[in-house]
């Protein structure tokens, strides 16, 4: 038995240490041996040769009991031979057959491990060795990668890891079933998910309000619905449902998210996990949220729908009153002076929507600059408010300023400084409730020039009071005003502060009104930078 063992020993290092001087060996005493049923061919065809043989002998000789004697113990000892070789070499398969039946019949022993070699020099048993040797180094490897604790994952894994929640954005992998298995720290954020706690097996597609979960449509706050409303509602989602979790490889589609304090728009782009056949499949899931993005294009839509109209008025005003002096024989002359008046004013109302145009376009590209010189504020403010007081008497807001006793003197572009105060004080009147006030004040001291325009109308959400600024952009109270804006006033002015080395700041309380304080350095300092 200690031989078996060692022999045993024996075959494994030569399996694993040998190489391929050990494979080219088997080969070599493989092609020298010939095969199992050719051997006990083989002998039972010498035996059949030496009995024939034998009984011939007997025949021929004469009736000597000596000599047929010897024939038949000839006869007898060649059947034991042959008997002898056959049995020599069915061993190694009789081994391998009841190994195989044992495995067969004991369910713990289905574990290629705990099979057994079989102890031979012949390519049948070199042949199962090799076998039971490739498979169980095969099971190792598989025990030793799904064993393996996080802190023995490969180099290349834990980076990928780490990039992966470093990532800004939010990426989610889940199941088949749309189950979470990993989620990232930015998808978190945006579901309001709780990014310290274990969030395995939490259904993504509730949490989108695709079917009921934790951000689902079931919350009694919700208004109610009719039914035909909320059947068409459950159809929609089905679709996405069935289009989400379906065999397609990549699935682009949108969903409106509610939220306490504004609904949200989701951008969401599956792709199934593929791989290695036995991997797990799985989906991939990002989601962008593109709520200022479809505001954005909403608002730009918007503006664009306004700028057509409002150079479609003053052109037809100018063709109109032009075609009128051109037909008329005979106009008085005070006549023909108000026509000439309207159509320099709605001149000059077209001239000013188109240096809006061409000043967005400015902003867009980053080449705006300022042509500065010498200039006092006081008259400014007061054309300012000269320029949007029939909008104001309209709303029976009255403009009250209060101005130093001396106007400071600032290094400023006439033209883009006067456009930013009318965007200031038009806005202030366009969302002061009438019969309200809006304030002008004028500050200074040794640093800076200070244009506060202060109104009493709804005022900003803090969450919103930067997002003013941005192009394109209105705040929540104000999309469903009557007054209508294209977003580009605030953002342009700020842009002109920001131009004479100032800025623009924003002070306000909902439903106390907005304060904007327009910043500029004094001359002394906006000198050096010119």
């Amino acid at each position: 038995m200690p031989d078996a063992i060692q022999m045993i020993a024996g075959r494994s290092g030569e399996t694993s240490i040998g190489g391929e001087q050990a494979v080219s060996s088997k080969k070599r005493r493989a092609g020298s041996y010939p095969l199992s049923t050719t051997r006990v061919g083989l002998a039972s065809l010498a035996v059949s040769i030496c009995v024939l043989v034998c009984t011939f002998a007997a025949s021929v000789f004469p009736v000597q009991t000596s000599v047929h004697s010897m024939l038949w113990i000839t006869a007898l000892a060649a059947c034991c031979v042959g008997g002898l070789v056959a049995m020599g070499s069915i061993r190694t398969l009789r081994t391998i057959e009841t190994e195989l039946r044992r495995c067969q019949n004991d369910v713990g022993s289905t574990d290629v491990r705990l099979v057994r070699p079989v102890i031979g020099s012949d390519p049948i048993a070199d042949g199962w060795n090799g076998l039971l040797d490739s498979l169980k180094s095969n099971a190792a490897a598989v025990d030793d990668r799904s064993s393996r604790p996080p802190a023995t994952l490969d180099r290349e894994a834990i980076t990928l890891a780490r990039a992966m929640r470093g990532l800004p954005t939010a990426w989610v992998v889940t199941d088949i079933n749309g189950l979470i298995r990993f989620v990232g720290p930015v998808a978190c954020g945006l579901l309001q998910l709780d990014e310290s706690k274990d969030h395995t097996d939490v259904d993504l597609l509730g949490l989108l309000a695709l079917r009921g979960g934790p951000s689902g449509t079931d919350d009694p706050s919700e208004p109610e619905t009719s039914s035909d409303q909320s059947a068409e509602d459950a159809a929609a989602d089905q679709v996405d449902i069935e289009r989400l979790l379906g065999p397609i490889r990549m699935v682009h589609c949108r969903r409106v998210l509610k939220r306490a304090a504004e609904p949200i728009q989701l951008r969401i782009t599956r792709s199934r996990l593929t791989g290695r056949s036995g991997d797990v499949d799985g989906l991939a899931w990002v989601l962008a949220d593109v709520t200022q993005q479809s505001l954005a294009t909403e608002a730009r839509d918007q503006f664009l729908m306004t700028a057509t109209h409002e150079l479609r008025t003053p052109l037809s005003n100018l063709q109109a009153y032009a075609e009128m002096l051109v037909a008329a024989e005979e106009m008085e002359v005070d006549q023909q002076k108000d026509f000439c008046n309207i159509i320099n004013s709605e001149a000059n109302r077209l001239g000013r929507l188109v240096d809006q145009l061409l000043t967005v376009s400015q902003m867009e590209a980053g080449s705006m600059v300022a042509n500065r010189h010498e200039l006092e504020l006081l008259p400014l403010i007061h054309l300012a408010a000269e320029q949007v007081e029939a909008h104001a008497v309209k709303k029976s807001i009255a403009i009250s300023t209060r101005i130093l006793a001396k106007s400071p003197i600032c290094l400023a572009d006439r033209d883009k400084l006067q456009a930013a105060l009318v965007n200031l004080v038009g806005n202030a009147v366009k969302y002061t409730p009438e019969g309200g006030e809006v304030v002008l004040r004028l500050a200074a001291d040794d640093r800076w020039i200070r244009i506060d325009v202060e109104d009493n109308g709804p005022g900003i959400p803090e969450d919103e009071q930067e997002k003013v600024f941005e192009k394109f952009y209105r705040c929540v109270g104000t999309r469903e005003a009557v007054e209508q804006g294209n977003g580009l006033g605030l953002a342009f002015a700020r842009e002109i502060a920001r131009l004479h080395g100032g800025d623009l700041e924003l002070r306000s309380s909902v439903g106390e009104g907005c304060v904007f304080t327009l910043r500029l350095p004094v001359m002394n300092r906006s000198a050096i930078t010119i």
